[in-house]
């Protein structure tokens, strides 16, 4: 087995246990453990708990950008009411359902409100998910900064409702026309 595929396998290991076991069944003895491995040699790979969930966090976080990335950009006003229909539907529907991304999202939440590392990496991810929103926007864009006041409105959007969907008393439809209409009216709004 090469380096890298050893490092595949205990971050495989390491997020399969994340997702079923939380933050606290994350620990380097289960890591190894579970990737049939000895602790010397997980640690080898990754010196402590710290730098292995940074390096799952830069796997997974990195596979969410880039998704997002490859969302077709906005390109026109008359396509603007379908492409918001489609983007916010897309957003809303995946926070809908608990996934597995949503349950990692949430652990790394949970972890970061006690580990300043995990903290400061979602906060680049979320800076950088902002942006990749506002350059998807932009194109369609009355200036610059509606770009980035849409994708400031609707990042804390969707996050925040990945956690509450199920509560909330109106259905997704309702909810999703009216996020495109403050989309929609924020992206067209002359200064």
């Amino acid at each position: 087995m090469k380096k890298n595929a050893k490092v595949e396998k205990i971050l495989d290991v390491a997020l399969a246990l994340l997702k079923t076991d939380g933050d606290y069944g994350v620990t380097m003895r289960q890591v190894a453990a579970h990737a049939d491995m000895t602790l010397s040699n997980v640690q080898y790979y990754f010196k402590n708990k710290d730098s292995l969930l940074v390096a799952m966090a830069d796997r997974y976080f990195h596979s969410c950008l880039e998704e997002m990335r490859a969302m077709p950009k906005f390109t026109s006003l008359q396509q603007l009411d379908s492409d918001l229909e489609r983007v916010v539907s897309d957003f809303l529907k995946h926070g809908l359902a608990l996934s597995e991304m949503c349950r990692i999202f949430r652990e790394y939440w949970a972890i970061s409100t006690r580990n300043a590392s995990i903290e400061q990496y979602l906060d680049n991810y979320y800076k950088a998910y902002a942006h990749v929103l506002a350059d998807m926007f932009r194109p369609v864009a009355a200036q610059d900064s509606n770009a980035t006041i849409a994708a400031s409105l609707f990042v804390p959007f969707v996050e925040g409702y990945s956690i509450t969907a199920l509560s909330l008393p109106e259905n997704i439809d309702t909810i999703s026309n009216e996020i495109c209409t403050l989309l929609r009216t924020t992206l067209l709004r002359e200064h």
